[in-house]
């Protein structure tokens, strides 16, 4: 199925590249033969406004042929005659039928083709009273009179010519250009398909990945939990022992005793005192147990850091001093309210405890102290031990997964990670100060 899924998203990506690649090369060409009908249409307007100066010219020059009488200057002006004749008409036939050699469009539609036709009369007329002109026929001054007639008439032509193949021009790159907007739209279209058909997908897989990647940690975050409850069960059965004890002997002497009305009374007293404490001490540890193994789902909330650090003390203190560790706790701030989660501040507190009675084992000092103070709108917990201390090549990995220094089956290496995973989640940092014979101390500074 993941491999299907896979080639399902290969196939289609390829397909919205090879459609977005076509397109776009498509608009391209379709912008390069936008160019060229741009040029090609300015070169026929360029040309068409020539004929109408060619045709006031030709009329010019044939006023100035027949009113010079000098053999010499009429023949030059007869010469200019015939060039501008031959110009006029050769371009005529290149507008009117186009022309590759020149690189001249036809003309642009029937109707301007017929324009350009119908053109055709007025310049053989032209033509005729030129060729009058310059023969020095009878009837000058008739001819004079029709080429300026002629003149004129094609001039007004040409203006409509002129105008109208404009306005062709305009419309048809207009519609080109619309074809081009049209590509470019189908482009987007495509890239906004790709991603809602083929990047969504591929989000929804990685949040789900994610969601299971979270779940997976909750898991094993549980899982250090009740690590670390199985290695206090031995100390707590140990601790809850003793108070049972305790109770069940002065249970036993209440029941054999014969009690007279007032003669015993402070005996009861002091023994009922002593089974209170003693119940009251395994209540604690029970509860402590159990807060600490519970799930957390509490989320972020307020709540007094220095009663949960409290708890972690009484949970270990009576179990550590068989291992011959005194454990201190020191808050010279009293209550003090942080907003966060009180079970994973429990458990990276109960983590860092464990390491340090483990750090404890081949010392002959075995101190471990926690304190609580503030500073820069902080709260900074403290836990020192008076062990080896830890190595400069240790410090630097001690805070990644599966690193441990203990023997195989007393540690899993994650402890610390998911502790300096947890403290950042609050904002926070954990550092480490050690020197190696000189004790360890964990530094964690939480906003308040």
């Amino acid at each position: 199925m993941k491999i299907d899924y896979e080639r399902g998203i290969t196939y289609k990506y390829l397909i919205a590249f090879v459609s977005i690649v076509l397109f776009t090369i498509i608009a391209q060409a379709l912008m390069q033969f936008l160019i060229l009908q741009q040029e090609s249409y300015s070169q026929v307007i360029n040309l068409a406004g020539r004929q109408r100066m060619l045709s006031q010219r030709l009329a010019k020059q044939s006023l100035i042929y027949s009113f010079n009488t000098s053999v010499e200057p009429r023949s030059e002006v007869s010469k200019e005659i015939l060039v501008t004749k031959e110009l006029l008409f050769s371009t005529h036939e290149d507008l009117k039928n186009g022309s590759e050699d020149k690189g001249i469009a036809p003309a642009f539609s029937p109707n301007i083709k017929q324009q350009y036709a119908d053109l055709d009369p007025i310049l053989s007329s032209i033509d005729r009273n030129i060729n009058c002109i310059v023969n020095l026929c009878e009837n000058q001054k008739k001819s004079l009179e029709e080429i300026v007639k002629d003149t004129d008439l094609f001039l007004k032509n040409m203006n409509k010519i002129v105008f109208e193949s404009a306005d062709y021009s305009k419309t048809k790159i207009l519609n080109l250009s619309k074809i081009e907007l049209l590509l470019f739209s189908l482009i987007i279209l495509l890239l906004i398909y790709e991603f809602f058909k083929i990047l969504i997908p591929i989000k929804r897989k990685l949040v789900s990945q994610l969601k299971e990647l979270q779940q997976k940690d909750q898991v094993i975050t549980h899982s250090s939990k009740l690590a670390a409850i199985g290695e206090l069960a031995a100390g707590v059965g140990h601790e809850i022992n003793g108070p049972l004890t305790i109770i069940k002997g002065y249970l036993a002497r209440l029941k054999k005793e014969n009690f007279k009305s007032n003669e015993h009374e402070d005996y009861i007293v002091k023994s009922l005192e002593k089974i209170e404490s003693s119940a009251t001490q395994i209540e604690n540890i029970v509860k402590g147990l159990r807060n600490f193994s519970r799930k957390d789902g509490q989320g972020l909330v307020l709540f007094d850091l220095s009663a949960v650090l409290n708890d972690c003390i009484l949970m270990i203190e009576e179990i550590y001093e068989h291992y011959g560790i005194s454990v201190s706790f020191e808050n010279s701030l009293g209550e003090l309210q942080v907003k966060g989660s009180p079970g994973k501040i429990q458990q990276v507190v109960m983590n860092l405890l464990t390491n340090a009675r483990d750090a404890l084992e081949q010392s002959e000092v075995k101190q471990i102290k926690v304190t609580l103070t503030s500073r820069d709108d902080k709260a900074v917990i403290e836990v020192s031990d008076s062990g080896a201390g830890i190595s400069e090549e240790n410090k630097r990995k001690i805070f990644e997964p599966y690193f441990t220094t203990k023997e195989y089956g007393k540690g899993s290496g994650l402890g610390l990670s998911l502790s300096h995973n947890f403290i950042k989640e609050h904002g926070g940092s954990i550092t480490i100060d050690s020197d190696p014979g000189g004790g360890t101390t964990f530094r964690i500074e939480i906003p308040l």
